[in-house]
């Protein structure tokens, strides 16, 4: 059965949240939709603690922790700023500053909501991790970076990323785009481009109960050529005479670049290299749900519950990609 998800505007979030309590009990029901089932021993019945935020098993009084797997996992921030960060993060489609939302929500120190939005983007990106394209994909390379640096394929100042997006036809054939993927890697040789395609759907253990990536379409660019010749993939070539064609020969993945930079530059002002992979990934999880954005909320928030949270230190001890 498909998982039904609350629609919410603006309006309607305000009522629906306007206090913790609020918060930790959507929390506990997104949690277990079906009604808590204690992992321990099994049984269904069990009493909800609010003011430590733990289900109390009946049975074998084993106490579960609403917020113990997720990323809310021993926050010290009220559930209601959490809400909004998240509702904020999801509906916003160029991004949100971490500098406005701490003065927005009244946090006092620039590093927790700097930790907090890292730990929304993780569950961002874990979400999206699970999916793979199929079909027809458009491909092609971009350079994220600080501005007055060389530019293209080569350039020692920026990384590289790698951008695809699935492509399909609707009832009247025309050409719209699906999913989208981005990825730091290395360079834009074969190999990079080849173990990005893995990740995408076309390695073997793909290849058993789903549909599988069948070609590229890319400007031509030799690597691409090696890489789908490698991975056995049919490659269309678009022809760009001129740099300033691309964005019409391969329009989706420009828009999702274009949308991703914009979004770098302007409400974050630049990012560090170490940490660009996780706004890519926030970039692509809103492209990848524009057709359900009053549900994009509870989306969210059933991401953040299904994943692990990250720590402050594992997050700075991070390295660039």
């Amino acid at each position: 059965m498909a998982r039904r998800y609350e629609e919410r505007s603006l309006l309607g979030f305000q009522k629906a949240f306007a206090d913790d309590e609020a918060c930790l009990e959507h929390l506990r029901r997104m949690r277990w939709p079906e009604g808590f089932v204690c992992p321990r021993c099994g049984h269904g019945k069990a009493w909800f603690i609010r003011t430590r935020r733990v289900m109390d098993c009946k049975k074998c009084r084993a106490k579960t922790s609403v917020t113990a797997g997720t990323i809310f996992h021993k926050t010290r921030t009220p559930l209601l700023k959490w809400y909004w960060l998240i509702y904020r993060m999801a509906t916003n489609k160029v991004g949100t500053s971490v500098a406005e939302m701490r003065r927005l929500l009244e946090i006092k120190d620039y590093k927790t909501s700097w930790l907090m939005a890292h730990k929304v983007r993780k569950a961002m990106a874990d979400r999206d991790a699970r999916y793979m394209l199929a079909g027809l994909v458009e491909l092609d390379d971009s350079f994220f970076g600080p501005a007055g640096h060389t530019a293209g394929r080569g350039s020692e100042h920026k990384s590289t990323v790698l951008c695809a997006v699935s492509l399909y036809r609707d009832t009247r054939g025309k050409e719209k785009p699906g999913f989208a993927h981005m990825r730091v890697v290395e360079d834009a040789s074969a190999k990079s481009i080849g173990e990005f395609l893995d990740r995408l759907g076309s390695g073997p253990e793909t290849q058993e109960g789903r549909e599988l990536l069948e070609a590229i379409r890319t400007d031509g660019w030799r690597s691409y050529s090696k890489a789908a010749l490698d991975k056995e993939l049919g490659h269309y070539r678009v022809v760009l005479r001129k740099p300033s064609q691309a964005g019409r020969l391969l329009p989706w993945v420009h828009r999702v670049i274009s949308n991703a930079k914009a979004v770098i530059r302007g409400t974050h002002r630049g990012v560090s290299q170490k940490h660009l992979q996780s706004y890519l990934a926030e970039v692509c999880y809103r492209f990848n749900r524009r057709y359900w954005e009053k549900e994009l909320f509870d989306r969210l928030i059933r991401a953040c519950i299904s994943t692990a949270t990250v720590t402050y230190s594992e997050l700075v001890a991070r390295k660039p990609l």
